[in-house]
């Protein structure tokens, strides 16, 4: 471990959506946490995507430094109000495009 990562503090988020059965709209607000103008941001990880077909809602698990987590979710959550059509959600209440954000 190199000294300028000691001491590094991690975060995690699970970002819940209202979007399970369009795989590729999931992977791609998935995709904004850790892309910006299509380069890959290394030190920050989606570490898993839970879809429930059911519910029509999705779970993205996003770990990065305390510093950047702010941005990679806001990242994702743009791409989610902008993607997700919240006129065909079903009979399942949500929030919105994005129902909650635990840290």
């Amino acid at each position: 471990m190199s000294s300028s990562r000691l001491g590094l503090c991690l975060a995690v988020c699970l970002l819940n959506i209202s979007e399970a059965r369009k795989k590729y709209v999931v992977e791609n607000i998935a995709k904004a946490a850790f892309e910006k103008n299509g380069q890959k941001h290394p030190e920050v990880s989606v570490l898993n995507i839970f879809s429930d077909q059911d519910y029509n809602r999705s779970v993205i698990t996003i770990a990065t430094s305390v510093d950047k987590l702010g941005s990679c979710v806001l990242a994702a959550c743009l791409e989610a109000f902008q993607v997700i059509d919240m006129e065909v959600q079903g009979v399942h209440p949500c929030l919105g495009a994005v129902d909650l954000i635990p840290i």
